[in-house]
């Protein structure tokens, strides 16, 4: 049987069935030893499976190399086109692009045999699955998220991509296009794989001794395989996007900043009192209307009740965490029903 995708906002692993025995996955690998994907989504929205890929980016760290961008491309949505306003992509950029299932193969290509990491993993690698298993692939890889990686390895507390990069001296092009801010992840990961070696960290059972994070739960995966395995292949059908910045960047950068923000609460809802000011200092900086506020907090709220209610379902702890995703956005200016 097949495994199937079982991530989500709150619980990130997986479940074996009855009848599949428990893999190691790469826990006794050593992580200097092990490839690394460092992958970068835009969306139509926040909701896996009824919102889908408009880009997607693919740094591969090999051990011993430097991070290469492997794929980079544009992503037919197949659907009309949403969030135009945060990352700037329009119906007619995607026209021509290929469909996710069309470049399944190379994202398998570029992810063989590696540990999936992103800056915000609870975000990306549900959008990775839930796009994997519209190509017909039921597999989760293991994966970890950058942005804990800093305060599991004692460099700082959890924060934006950019003050990351700001702190540890990586260079980062605020342009919000996939392929840079993967870049700019892939660059901290090299920072933090140095720290990983000088304190004598091994295998990816010794990284996730540090820290009980909910990916470290993942490591007991197994990495993609070669696109042969799923009966894909490549087929060089990739459409990177234009470097060029539209009329409207400085006001979008704004939007964008607070979207990505919104995206760390609505991943993991694991946000502390003082995230919240941090988060609201942000909101008040870039200066957006209430009306625009108003419309991010919909979405946020809007994509959690999709996710908890996808399976005709909606238990205590999904109540709880609703609560608490709404006390949060209240907290930041405005929730549904105030």
């Amino acid at each position: 049987m097949p495994r199937q995708c079982r991530s989500s906002s709150l619980s990130v692993g997986y479940t074996f069935g009855p009848n599949e025995r428990e893999s190691v996955g790469v826990t006794t690998r050593r992580v200097s030893e092990t490839p690394i994907a460092v992958i970068d989504f835009e969306t139509t929205g926040l909701t896996p499976g009824y919102d889908r890929a408009v880009e997607l980016s693919i740094v591969r760290i090999d051990p011993s190399s430097e991070p290469k961008l492997v794929f980079d491309s544009l992503i037919n949505p197949l659907r009309p086109m949403s969030c135009t306003e945060i990352h700037g992509i329009t119906e007619a950029d995607v026209a021509n692009a290929p469909t996710f299932n069309q470049v399944a193969g190379e994202v398998l290509e570029a992810c063989n045999g590696c540990v999936v990491a992103s800056y915000n993993v609870y975000f990306d690698i549900q959008f990775l699955c839930s796009e994997m298993t519209h190509a017909g692939v039921f597999h989760d890889p293991p994966h970890m998220c950058l942005m804990y990686l800093q305060p599991m390895l004692k460099l700082g507390k959890r924060c934006k991509l950019a003050e990351a990069c700001e702190r540890h001296g990586v260079p980062h092009r605020p342009t919000h296009i996939a392929a840079d801010d993967a870049l700019a992840a892939a660059g901290l990961f090299r920072v933090y794989q140095r720290e990983i070696e000088l304190r004598g960290i091994g295998t990816y059972a010794d990284l996730a001794a540090l820290r009980d994070y909910k990916f470290t739960a993942s490591f007991v995966l197994d990495p993609f395989d070669a696109p042969s395995k799923y009966g894909l292949k490549a087929s060089g059908s990739c459409l990177p996007r234009s470097r060029a910045a539209s009329p409207r960047e400085s006001h979008r950068n704004e939007l964008k900043s607070y979207w990505e923000l919104l995206k760390l609460v609505v991943a993991d809802l694991q946000v502390s009192d003082d995230e919240l000011m941090a988060i609201a200092t942000e909101r008040e900086r870039g200066g957006l209307r209430p009306e625009q506020i108003r419309h991010l907090h919909a979405r946020a709220f809007a994509s959690a009740i999709s996710q908890f209610a996808s399976d005709e379902w909606v238990d205590d702890r999904e109540v709880k965490a609703l609560r608490r995703l709404h006390s949060c956005l209240a907290q930041l200016g405005w929730a549904p029903g105030q």
